[in-house]
């Protein structure tokens, strides 16, 4: 009864089947104390299956959680780039002759295709923008006023915030994952044992050993 064998789910049915029969069945019960598996040995097999139960459902909750804060993260992105593109091509127009403004703003050459430097060059035409009177109300013309700027800027910090958990939310699901593995090599390793011993308690008995979920071909 290994887990590389079953899906988690499979394989953490088949041990409660495996104890819920050893501790309730009286003939396997008394079959395997003489072992030296008494009931608080089996107790804490179970305890360990249930303690795993939880790490699986902690990661599955905090993948679930990831896969919120990318989308989120990913639907303000397109808005902020829908949005920076229709000011950029308003701007130029409007500054497009001015050498310095377009330096500062970036406004020549095709957008970056890799998010950290197209954020680089949004993030440079908002704070240019914001520093410069000027450039600012030349804008005016089409109808893009600081306070449109100012949404923007206030999107990006949003963005980088969102950035921020999607960096602990993958942090988390890394950690638990980890957890997860230990604790199910810490379980197979007693069950696996226990396995054994059941099958040289019931080697006679193979309709025992089908009854706690075990198949009567070795499996380890």
């Amino acid at each position: 009864m290994h887990y590389t064998k079953n899906s988690i789910t499979n394989y953490q049915s088949g041990i409660e089947l495996l104890l819920h029969n050893s501790l309730h069945q009286h003939s396997i019960k008394s079959a395997v104390t003489k072992f030296g598996y008494s009931e608080a040995q089996l107790n804490h097999i179970n305890d360990l299956n249930k303690e795993l139960t939880n790490v699986v459902h902690e990661v599955e909750q905090a993948k679930n959680e990831k896969r919120i804060v990318y989308r989120d993260k990913n639907d303000l992105l397109l808005k902020i780039k829908k949005q920076y593109m229709r000011y950029l091509k308003l701007t130029r127009i409007v500054l497009g002759e001015d050498p310095k403004a377009s330096e500062a703003l970036l406004l020549n050459g095709t957008r970056a295709r890799t998010y950290k430097e197209l954020l680089f060059q949004i993030s440079a035409f908002v704070s240019n923008l914001m520093n410069n009177s000027s450039w600012l109300n030349a804008l005016a013309v089409y109808n893009i006023k600081s306070d449109d700027i100012e949404q923007l800027n206030n999107r990006l910090a949003e963005l980088s915030h969102l950035s921020d958990k999607c960096l602990e939310a993958e942090g988390e699901v890394r950690r638990l994952t980890t957890l997860k593995k230990k604790k199910l090599v810490t379980i197979q390793g007693y069950v696996s044992d226990y396995v054994k011993v059941v099958r040289i308690a019931f080697e006679e008995e193979p309709k025992m050993l089908v009854s706690l979920g075990i198949s009567t071909k070795v499996d380890y």
